[in-house]
C-alpha cells in the first residue's frame, strides 16, 4: 500500500483531497502547518481543529507542524521588504516553494512515505523523463501559477487529487460526506486579517512615519498632491483610492520607493509589451537564446504570446506580441509551452 502525507488546512479542498486518497486505497496521514498566529483563514485554532476532526472522521492520523519562525523569515520578511522596495510581492508563490511543499517533502522523507498531496487545483504530467505542472480541469480555479517555483525534482512525489474535479464537484463531495463547508471563501492573503490592507499589516513591524508623507506626480513631473499614507499603499494599475478627481481617470504607473513618489498616468500608458525577469527557474533546459512561449504576468492574467530572450543564467527579456496592462515589478511571470509550465521569473 502506497503512503501519502496530505497537507490539511481545515478547508474543503484539502479535506476532500484526503478523503479521495483514503478512498483510493492509500495509507494517509494528515498534517497541518502552523504558520502564523493571527491568520484570517489559515492555520488558526479553528482551522487546526477542523483538520483534526476531519482526520478522525475519515480514520487517519493527524499531526501539527509548527513552522512559524520559518514562515516569518521566508514569507513575512519578504512580503514587507518587497513593499518597502516599491514592489508588489507574491507571498503565496514563495510560501509554496519555501515552506509548504518543502516542509511536506522533508517530512515525507523522514517518515519514509511515498508521496505528498494537497488540495490545490493543478495537474502534473510526465513527458518522457520530465514532469510538468499543468492547469487543472476547473479552468476558473486552476492554481498551477502559484506552484511554478516548486523544485522540479519533487514533482514526481506530488499528488493533486482535485486535478480532474471542478470546485462544484468538490463541494458536492464535501456536502455528501458532511464535511465543513464555509459560507464563502476568502481570496485574500492568508496571514492578513479580514479586509486588512497590506500597509496596515506592515505597520505592525515597521514605523510608517519613515515611509509616509509621499507625493503623487504625473508623468510630466508635476506634483498633483501630497498624501500622509506610505507609498506602498499603492500598486501598479491601481485606480481607486488615489483621491485625484475630475477629468480623465488616473492609474498608478510607477512607484519610486527611493523618492517616496507615486507616479500616475492615463490608462493607455499602462500598456507595455516589454519586461525583464530575474531569479528564473525552469523545469527543462532552454538551449536556445531566443524562444517563443506564452506568459502569465499575474494569476488572473490571460496567457499572452511572447518572444523570450536569455540575457544570462538568471535573467531574461520578454517581448509580448501585444501590449499587456500593468506589468508589475515583484510579480511572478510564468512561462508556458502549450498547457505546460516550463519556467518562471520575477518581474523587475
Amino acid at each position: 500500500m502506497k503512503k501519502v502525507l496530505v497537507g490539511l488546512s481545515g478547508g474543503v479542498d484539502s479535506s476532500v483531497a484526503a478523503f479521495l486518497l483514503k478512498k483510493s486505497g492509500y495509507e494517509v496521514i494528515g498534517i497541518t502547518l502552523k504558520l502564523w498566529n493571527d491568520a484570517s483563514r489559515c492555520c488558526n485554532y479553528e482551522d487546526i481543529q477542523r483538520a483534526k476532526n476531519l482526520c478522525f472522521k475519515i480514520g487517519i492520523k493527524h499531526y501539527v507542524l509548527n513552522l512559524k519562525n520559518y514562515f516569518k523569515k521566508e514569507v513575512i520578511n519578504y512580503f514587507i521588504q518587497d513593499y518597502i522596495n516599491g514592489l508588489t510581492p507574491n507571498p503565496c508563490v514563495i510560501c509554496n516553494e519555501k515552506i509548504k511543499f518543502f516542509a511536506l517533502f522533508k517530512k515525507m522523507k523522514e517518515i519514509n512515505f511515498d508521496f505528498i498531496a494537497t488540495g490545490h487545483y493543478a495537474k502534473i504530467k510526465k513527458v518522457k523523463t520530465n514532469y510538468f505542472l499543468c492547469s487543472a480541469k476547473d479552468k476558473n480555479k486552476t492554481q498551477e501559477y502559484f506552484l511554478a517555483r516548486l523544485d522540479k525534482d519533487i514533482l514526481k512525489y506530488i499528488i493533486f487529487p482535485l486535478s480532474d474535479f471542478t470546485k462544484d464537484e468538490v463541494k458536492k463531495i464535501a456536502y455528501d460526506q458532511k464535511f465543513f463547508i464555509p459560507e464563502k471563501e476568502s481570496q485574500e492573503i492568508c496571514f492578513l486579517k479580514d479586509k486588512e490592507p497590506p500597509y496596515k499589516f506592515i505597520e505592525k513591524f515597521v514605523n510608517l512615519k519613515e515611509y509616509a508623507n509621499c507625493s503623487i506626480y504625473n508623468l510630466q513631473g508635476v506634483k498633483l498632491k501630497e498624501i500622509t499614507q506610505p507609498y506602498f499603499k499603492f500598486t501598479i494599475g491601481q485606480r481607486k483610492g488615489l483621491g485625484i478627481g475630475g477629468g480623465t481617470p488616473f492609474y498608478v504607473y510607477k512607484i519610486d520607493a527611493k523618492e517616496k513618489k507615486v507616479v500616475v498616468s492615463e490608462e493607455k500608458m499602462l500598456y507595455n509589451n516589454y519586461c525583464k525577469i530575474d531569479n528564473t527557474k525552469f523545469f527543462i533546459n532552454i538551449p536556445q537564446k531566443l524562444f517563443r512561449a506564452k506568459v502569465k504576468i499575474r494569476y488572473l492574467h490571460k496567457k499572452a504570446s511572447a518572444l523570450i530572450k536569455k540575457i544570462d543564467k538568471d535573467k531574461m527579456e520578454i517581448v509580448f506580441d501585444k501590449p499587456q496592462f500593468a506589468i508589475t515589478p515583484g510579480q511572478l511571470a510564468v512561462i508556458y509551452k502549450n498547457d505546460y509550465i516550463i519556467g518562471s521569473g520575477f518581474i523587475i
